[in-house]
């Protein structure tokens, strides 16, 4: 029994033997614990920080090299180091494999072969010399994940005696890692704000020297508390003489009150001051600034010299004015224009529809379907130069229809014929078998383009040929005119299609021309969404290649002259008001042709007073609006304030937008500009005619 009391003595002193030892390594641990604490708090930096960590813990743990690694793990997917030992861990590239995760919840793991797992994928070879063994561990604060790697260049150089010092060394990682990591955050913080400190105030100096030429403060009785020195160097006068008329202008000084009183920014308040005689312009902005009780103390801003801008503005009304006095010029001038050149056309075009319907040959047919097309051309292109508004801003429009591209190649080639043979050139045409003979598309605009490249080239051309390619490629119809001409200079390339633009202004006196032609071709195309380009070798000759789509044509309809749709009129009774004898004789014929009864008078009066006498009814009013003694814009205000109820249309050289929207106001019903064709004619007429005088 004694021995046994004895026995049970001896484990009992051993066991307090082993926790006395216990508890003077783990005094020993919290000494280390509170020691390196307290360093921590005087560390400067987080390496002073991390290393007194590592001084701790190498106490207890054996290790070659340590290594901290931080992510954000809502964004990042890599970590990236925080602090190392060395400059060869650093360098190490890390990606959560399983390992990492699993010690970021709480788990402190040994690795004895870190090549086999997924963390240590990417380092390389020669790495692991340095990494033959390593113990891990992680923690999560917030969002910010931390791992604490400690590596050995041995294997087995760690065991699970370290393992157990870093599990109980644990919260005082977490805290050291916590505070590298704010740390390290705060001093990009710092960073970060150092720099827009510095940009902000570089960026307020480089406004200071552009804001104004000078800064001042004033304060609330208008006396200035601070005025700094010109940054204008042009400046003639100093800003204290300048400022010095401010209580001798009170209309600017009220001004300035004003503003104060209502503690309201301001900015360009311009101030006209007087120096040696010599108008100057100032311009003040400011704005309110308070004491720490909110009290407005006074005004802060800029001043600047604005005499120069004021000059070139005043420069620019000037030339503005002068501007829109030209553009009125030329606005009237073209109204002008339009009417004097559309008058004779209207004969020549009239004529042509009558001779068009009468009894001719076929020879006598072909020559009148040349003029017809060659007045219908004229009339397209005295519309583009007339109308230059309208070729200023793009606004063509396009009316497309059913065409035979090569009777438009004979149109332009007969045209320019006398011209080509005068100068002895040859005129020559080549027609593939593949081109369409209908396409769709807009057969004056097709033409215009055609007699513009090929005038320029018989234009430009003394001897030689001018030749024109037609064929087509897929859907597109491609059209070339190639000359023996005088050529284009590479320089002048970029320019050519620019509007009144000569392929060499030296030679303008010779050849002539406006220099629109290739500029309006250059915006047909686009229109018809195609392109234009040339190649051209001076004293060899030029070639413009043109591509436009190819639109198959709409399903022909038979179209009678007139006969079908005459018939649907019952002859009528027409007035018409029109001072021109041509004029007068070409739509009489066209009325008289579709039998209807036509009574002329020569002014508006004449026209009123035939209507008051009412020895004929008439049934419709066809009005010139340009006339003698009475034009007939106020004749038809005259007969609308008798109650003339009448359909009135008008019949007008004048083709402006204005002039059609002057004459619907007048009271005017329809609006038909000159040349008049018969088919419009009689277009307008069914729009209007009494419900009795049709069949």
């Amino acid at each position: 029994m004694t021995s046994a009391v004895s026995e049970k003595l001896q484990e009992t002193l051993f066991e307090l033997n082993r926790v006395e030892e216990r508890e003077h390594k783990f005094k020993e641990e919290n000494r280390a614990i509170l020691s390196a604490i307290s360093a921590m708090s005087g560390a400067s930096n987080k390496i002073e920080v991390f290393n007194t960590l590592l001084k701790v813990i190498e106490r207890y743990v054996a290790f070659d090299n340590a290594l901290v690694l931080t992510r954000n793990k809502d964004t990042e997917d890599r970590y990236s180091c925080l602090v190392s030992t060395s400059h060869e861990v650093e360098k190490f590239h890390w990606r959560d494999g399983g390992t990492f995760s699993r010690c970021v919840n709480g788990q402190t793991v040994i690795l004895y072969a870190p090549e086999r797992v997924q963390e240590f994928s990417l380092l390389e070879p020669i790495d692991f010399e340095s990494c033959r063994s390593a113990l891990i561990t992680g923690m999560t604060v917030n969002a910010s994940e931390s791992i604490l790697l400690l590596f050995s260049s041995n294997r087995g150089g760690f065991d699970t005696k370290a393992q157990q010092v870093i599990e109980r060394f644990r919260p005082l990682i977490e805290r050291t890692i916590i505070d590298i990591d704010y740390r390290e955050r705060l001093q990009c913080l710092v960073s970060v704000k150092t720099q827009e400190l510095t940009a902000s105030r570089q960026r307020f100096r480089d406004f200071a020297k552009t804001a104004g030429d000078w800064f001042w403060e004033i304060n609330n009785n208008l006396q200035f508390t601070y005025l700094s020195s010109p940054s204008n160097e042009s400046l003639s006068a100093e800003p204290q003489a300048i400022m010095g008329q401010l209580n001798r202008q009170p209309d600017v000084k009220n001004k300035l009150l004003d503003l104060i009183q209502v503690e309201e920014p301001f900015s360009e308040v311009e101030w006209k001051v007087y120096n040696q005689g010599a108008e100057q312009w100032i311009s003040l902005s400011g704005r309110p600034y308070y004491d720490k009780r909110g009290n407005c103390m006074g005004f802060r801003g800029t001043a600047k010299d604005i005499t120069i801008r004021k000059q070139r503005l005043h420069e620019l009304q000037q030339a503005r004015q002068q501007a829109e006095s030209a553009n009125a010029a030329k606005s009237q001038f073209l109204a002008m224009m339009s009417h004097e050149i559309r008058t004779p056309l209207n004969a020549v075009m009239g004529l042509l529809d009558a001779l068009q319907q009468s009894p001719i040959n076929e020879e006598q047919e072909s020559w009148v379907l040349q003029m017809d097309k060659s007045a219908q051309l004229l009339l397209t292109i005295i519309n583009d130069v007339l109308d230059l508004s309208r070729v200023e801003s793009d606004r063509f429009a396009l009316h497309p229809e059913n065409i035979n591209p090569r009777e438009s190649v004979t149109v332009v080639f007969n045209q320019l014929k006398e011209v080509s043979s005068g100068k002895d050139i040859k005129l020559d045409v080549e027609v593939a078998d593949n081109v369409p003979k209908l396409i769709y598309q807009d057969g004056n605009r097709f033409t215009q383009i055609l007699l513009n490249l090929v005038g320029n080239a018989v234009k430009f051309t003394e001897t030689g040929k001018v030749q024109v390619f037609m064929h087509a490629e897929g859907n597109t119809l491609k059209l070339a005119v190639k000359d023996t001409g005088i050529g284009i200079s590479h320089n002048r390339k970029k320019d050519i299609f620019q509007p009144f633009t000569q392929a060499d202004g030296s030679i303008t006196r010779r050849y002539g021309g406006t220099g629109l032609g290739l500029s309006i071709c250059k915006k047909l195309v686009s229109m018809m969404k195609g392109s234009i380009d040339f190649d051209s070798q001076p004293g060899v000759g030029t070639t413009f290649y043109i591509d436009i789509p190819l639109i198959k044509p709409l399903p022909q309809e038979i179209v009678h002259k007139d006969k079908s749709e005459e018939s649907k009129l019952k002859p009528m009774n027409i007035l018409v008001a029109e001072d021109s004898k041509a004029n007068q004789m070409v739509v009489k014929l066209m009325l008289e042709k579709a039998g209807h009864h036509v009574v002329v008078a020569n002014n508006g009066q004449e026209a009123i007073d035939m209507i008051d006498e009412g020895k004929t009814q008439f049934d419709i009013i066809l009005m010139d609006m340009s006339m003698p003694v009475l034009c007939g814009i106020e004749a038809t205000k005259q007969l609308r304030a008798k109650g003339c109820q009448l359909p009135i249309i008008a019949l007008t050289a004048n083709a402006m937008n204005e002039d059609k929207e002057k004459c619907l106001q007048a009271g005017m019903d329809d609006f038909v500009t000159k040349p008049i064709r018969s088919v419009v004619l009689r277009q307008a007429l069914q729009r209007h005619v009494p419900s009795d005088a049709t069949t």
